[in-house]
This record gives C-alpha cells, structure tokens and sequence, in this order.
C-alpha cells in the first residue's frame, strides 16, 4: 500500500465530529461546577442576614456585579482558547471589568476620608474572603478542566489560566452574597488577589492537563 492509499484509508475511518459538541461539554462542565458550589455555598456560607441591601447601593451591586460580569465574558475566551488558533472578542472586552473596577475605586477613594481608606480596606474578614472565593472557585476550574479535555488548546497553560478566571468570577460573585465587607476598597483588593490567585492555579493545572 502506497502513502497516498494510506492516508485514504485512515481518513475513511475518521468521522466528524458534531457542530458545537465542545461547547456543549465545556457549558456542562461549568454548570456542574456551578451547581456543586451552589449547594456548597447554601451548606456552609449561606446569604448575610440583609441581603436585600445589596440592591439598594450601586456599590454593592458592583461587589456581585462585576465578578459575575468578569466569568460571563472569559466564558467565550476559554471556548475560543480550547481551540488551535482560537479568538474571541470577549478577551478585550474582559478588561472593561478592570475599568469599571477602578473607577469605582477611584469614586471611593474620593468620596471617602483618607484615614478611612486602610480601615475600609483591611475591613474584618480577609483571612475569610482569601479562603472562600479559592474553594467555591474549585468545582467550576474543575469541571471545566475536565471537559476542556475534549479540547485542542494551543497554548493550555493560556487556557487553563482563563478557565480559573471563570471559576473564579462565578466564585467571587457567589460568595460575595455572603460577605459582610461593602467597601469596593476591601473588595477591590481581596477579591482581586483571590480571582488571580484561582487564575494562576488554572494555568498550572492547565498546562499539564490540556497538553496534547
């Protein structure tokens, strides 16, 4: 048998493989991930006592908000990542998450006296906030990881590392349901360095995971 019939041959025996079936898996994946810390969250955080002030402060809706935002648009980013050559417009537009972060910060910084700033900002649970958002984070990161197995990621440390910005954008939005602390100082800081704590875990775990 010459190369050509070959190559033929083993074409015959490949099939296609159907239209949006790695999106599906990667959808399923993160909702199951979703729903385990979902029910991890009702059995050992809970909602804070006055939830129902969340939606009367626009800085409070923003502690949710803007996490939540922050996973719904690295969602497409880690699609298009689990693809070779893979591009997605949400990768830019992820830093709108950024902008708005800061100028709430910047709102604050203005609006509040400067002796306050470093109370506001240690507030009185980051040991809390450091460790929950990294463990509601957890069951999202790895059903993603799981189904971006079925993936072709060229660069899976890059994607790996956009899978725990998912995880860790639903995490934060979902503990922030529990957490006490309202200034965007406390939250800009502390969540911040747990969503990119969860990110970097990604990318380790990513770049043994995802290579092919």
């Amino acid at each position: 048998m010459n190369t050509d019939d070959l190559i033929a041959s083993i074409g015959a025996e490949l099939k296609p493989s159907r239209a949006g079936l790695l999106t599906a898996w990667v959808v399923r994946g993160v909702i199951v991930g979703l729903v385990v810390t979902a029910v991890s969250f009702a059995a050992f955080w809970g909602m804070r006592p006055d939830v129902s002030v969340i939606w009367s402060d626009p800085a409070l809706i923003a502690k949710s908000a803007l996490p939540l935002l922050l996973g719904a648009l690295a969602l497409p980013w880690m699609l298009a990542e689990a693809r070779p050559a893979g591009k997605s417009w949400s990768a830019a537009a992820s830093t709108v998450v950024l902008i708005l972060l800061g100028l709430i910060i910047l709102a604050t910084l203005y609006l509040t006296p400067s002796q306050q700033w470093w109370v506001q900002m240690m507030g009185h649970s980051i040991s809390i906030c450091l460790k929950s958002i990294p463990v509601l984070s957890a069951p999202i990161l790895a059903g993603s990881l799981i189904a971006l197995r079925r993936g072709a990621p060229e660069h899976p440390a890059r994607c790996g590392a956009v899978a725990g910005l998912v995880a860790a954008g639903f995490g934060a939005a979902i503990y922030s349901l529990f957490c006490i602390e309202d200034s965007p100082l406390f939250y800009g800081v502390w969540y911040t360095l747990s969503i990119l704590f969860v990110t970097s875990i990604g990318a380790i775990a990513g770049r043994s995971l995802l290579r092919w």
